[in-house]
């Protein structure tokens, strides 16, 4: 399975309004969502303000606020009493991926135009850690960060803010961790394709591979969701 739009919780960028910041809230907000990823609170179930007071030890108005927030997010929605745990069906995927093979296929574009040597380097690194990695954990990790590098060589913060969004959802989507990597040489042979095209400035190219190798894995997705 391509688990490229998944993390866990420490490895997925965060928005940047909750980076640089120690007031309560962001806190909050920060802890819930790391639970959330990490399949703490099952999909659909419901989150009450008091309760999660008590869990954490916080007050009402940083958890409320930070519920909002991943509300905002597309991690929650609300429920008669608050709000529960986003629940994903397959037509979300499809809909969260068409966005996202638009805006990352752009970004790769983008990266193979605007790439610094300081990028390419990170990617390089990132891409030979996949390759060589051989736990699981780790090859993973990698490959979410190599995503997450070349969103950042792309050099728009716009479209890095709107894909932290859309992966954060797709991630909602998987019941806790990620059972398993999948396709390790194919998801590298990919990412070497796109870093080729990259370090060409090939832009045409960069955008060409991103699109098979996102589209290749949103179908992955739907099989999963049609097997279970």
């Amino acid at each position: 399975m391509d688990l490229d739009a998944d993390t866990s919780t420490t490895d997925l960028l965060v928005p940047e309004a909750a980076l640089g910041r120690s007031d309560q809230t962001s806190r909050q907000y920060l802890r819930l969502r790391a639970d959330i990823l990490a399949g703490k609170f099952p999909q659909g179930a419901p989150l009450h303000e008091t309760q999660l007071c008590e869990s954490y030890g916080a007050s009402r108005t940083p958890i409320r606020e930070a519920l909002n927030w991943l509300a905002h997010d597309g991690l929650l929605e609300r429920a008669a009493r608050g709000f529960r745990v986003r629940s994903g069906t397959p037509e979300d995927v499809i809909e969260i991926y068409a966005a996202r093979v638009a805006l990352e296929s752009e970004a790769a574009g983008a990266a193979a135009l605007r790439h610094s040597d300081l990028d390419l380097a990170r990617l390089d690194g990132l891409h030979e850690f996949c390759c060589t990695a051989t736990e699981g954990t780790k090859a993973r990790s990698g490959n979410f960060k190599f995503h997450e590098a070349l969103w950042q060589a792309a050099h728009n913060s716009t479209i890095t803010s709107l894909l932290i969004r859309l992966t954060t959802q797709l991630r909602i989507y998987d019941s806790g961790p990620p059972s398993n990597y999948g396709e390790p040489d194919l998801l590298n042979s990919e990412h070497q394709e796109i870093l080729n095209a990259i370090r060409a400035r090939d832009e045409s190219s960069a955008r060409g591979h991103m699109r098979n190798h996102l589209e290749r894995s949103r179908d992955q997705r739907i099989r999963m969701f049609a097997s279970r």
